[in-house]
């Protein structure tokens, strides 16, 4: 079935986390001198890659974004190879040597630089990037977990204009901040994924620096901490990556975005392999696309319009966009990240690809007996384009054609929430009808110029009443469940769909068990949704699925 992700729990990761400081704390001085000095190397790197328009940057017309030359790179920024390197001493002392001994191979090295311009000045879009938090809840879609291990030199986002901070004299670093007006360190561990459980995050240890270089740019960039102590988690490298933040006045600023790092390859099911190959999956315009549509999302909760759709109210609107971002949200930390894993394959005869998991919800835990959240997922391939499976799934009307609990009723969608940048990114609240009750469910559907999502999550009718009329939705708790279509990667006529639920067994008592009713009922809802969505897409398409 191709690789399952382990189930390691979060005290392993916090264990690991403590193992990490604790290999700072040994050296100490030493330590922080070294981290502080490859974070601001980082920061002057990034933001000369941020701004050559040469032959560092070549534009890919197929994506539409820029592409690293990584010749020209290696030629301007690194030393020589070490594998060179390791020849020539050989050949200068006469000694003949199996070459390929201890040589990594199968590494590779993407990076790309995307533009947008947001409605946030920068020293809100620093202060963003800085608080761990902030950042994960901004990315979640391609950050699913972040942790700050340690600030390495203080900062103060509110007095960051015009203002020098000071830190321990002892310190090297030092000597950056008297020609700065601003700097801030951390220390951090984060988790990038690709929307699909089949697939392991990318797990990083890096220092993230935010530095002023002048009174309108600012540059936020990470760099992995393998060149100081080694990474627990060696598949990837994260080389000097982050933004280049201007300011164009009036609170708007515009945005150039650099990822850069190396990826030794592991282990992936094969309908992944030209997706992985092509290098879009963590692109900066990914990270660009998301950035742009988050500030959109915060400029809607700031604004003064009272509208939702000719109905409801501006506290309304802005109830249901805070519920729709706590939806996402916890959708891509529990299916995405390793943290929060916990997933298994099924073992059942005839079928395949499959995994699944059972865990404790956290919200009530005053609820006797607690409640138990099943989550299962799966991806398939599908021989259909992405944005016709996109519009299908995301179309209300279409609802019935593939969801169990909707066959019979009379589905209608009653608010919709669209972005005045792209139709396609709407929340809406769809309502399901007929004579045994109704079923509300809050839906948000959007893309980040990768992939498509489309997320939802039953709510009580008479609290989507409360909502709807301006009740705070604070307290409103959500389980979302979801589908994410990711592009084939070598052709635009098929597309990877991922699919995944999250219900509440009320037969369970503690997240330890899992009964085999429990595991056959929720196979066979997973597997009979596949079979729906590509008999659906049959009829309305004229694509045969596959056998």
């Amino acid at each position: 079935m191709g690789a399952i992700i382990t189930d390691i729990s979060w005290t392993t990761y916090m264990q690991r986390a403590r193992d990490l400081l604790v290999a700072v704390s040994s050296g100490a001085e030493e330590h922080k001198t070294w981290i502080l000095d490859l974070a601001f190397s980082a920061t002057e790197e990034l933001r000369l890659l941020a701004q050559e328009h040469d032959s560092l940057w070549i534009f890919d017309v197929d994506h539409g974004y820029e592409i690293l030359n990584q010749t020209e790179y290696k030629r301007r920024f690194e030393p020589l190879d070490p594998t060179l390197e390791e020849i020539f001493r050989l050949i200068s002392q006469g000694k003949p040597r199996d070459l390929n001994e201890n040589v990594e191979c199968h590494v590779s090295c993407e990076g790309s630089r995307a533009n947008g311009v947001v409605y946030r000045s920068p020293v809100c879009l620093v202060s963003m990037f800085m608080d761990e938090d902030k950042w994960t809840s901004t990315f979640s879609n391609i950050v699913s977990k972040a942790i700050n291990l340690a600030g390495l030199t203080p900062g103060d986002m509110e007095n960051a204009t015009g203002s020098v901070q000071v830190v321990n004299s002892q310190l090297p670093i030092c000597r950056y901040l008297c020609l700065f007006a601003y700097l801030t360190t951390r220390q951090m561990y984060a988790e990038f994924h690709i929307c699909s459980p089949l697939i392991s995050p990318r797990q990083m240890y890096f220092v993230r620096q935010s530095r002023q270089i002048d009174n309108n740019t600012w540059v936020v960039a990470d760099v992995s901490l393998e060149t100081i102590y080694p990474n627990p988690f060696p598949t990837s490298k994260r080389k000097p990556s982050g933004c280049l933040i201007q300011a164009l006045g009036d609170g708007v600023s515009k945005v150039t975005w650099v990822e850069h790092y190396s990826e030794r390859e592991g282990l992936a099911p094969s309908m992944f392999k030209a997706l992985l190959e092509s290098g879009v999956a963590y692109s900066a315009k990914r990270w660009i696309s998301t950035l742009e549509r988050q500030c959109e999302r915060i400029a809607t909760l700031e604004a003064r319009d009272d509208s939702l759709n000719d109905k409801g109210s501006g506290a309304a609107r802005n109830g249901l966009l805070k519920l729709a971002g706590r939806m996402s949200r916890l959708f891509n930390l529990k299916i995405f990240s390793t943290m929060e894993s916990g997933w298994r394959g099924v073992t059942l005869p005839g079928v395949d690809g499959i995994l699944i998991k059972n865990w404790l919800i956290l919200d009530d835990l005053q609820q006797i007996p607690p409640r138990i959240a099943v989550s299962i997922a799966t991806s398939v391939w599908l021989p259909v384009k992405q944005d016709q499976v996109f519009n299908f799934l995301r179309n209300e009307q279409s609802r019935a054609k593939w969801d169990i609990l909707a066959h019979g009723m009379e589905v209608e969608e009653v608010v919709r929430i669209s972005s005045p940048r792209n139709s396609t990114d709407s929340i809406s609240v769809v309502s399901q009808c007929s004579k045994r009750g109704a079923i509300t469910y809050l839906q948000e559907s959007y893309n980040d110029s990768v992939a498509c999502y489309i997320g939802y999550a039953p709510v009580d009718v008479w609290t989507m009443h409360h909502i709807l009329q301006g009740g705070t939705a604070d307290s409103v708790a959500v389980l979302p469940s979801g589908f994410v279509i990711l592009p084939d990667g070598s052709t635009d006529q098929s597309s990877i769909l991922t699919i995944a639920f999250q219900i509440i067994d009320e037969e369970l008592t503690t997240p330890q068990e899992l009964q085999e009713s429990s595991l056959i009922t929720a196979c066979t809802l997973i597997r009979d949704t596949v079979s729906l969505i590509q008999t659906a897409l049959l009829q309305e398409l004229n694509w045969p699925p596959p056998s």
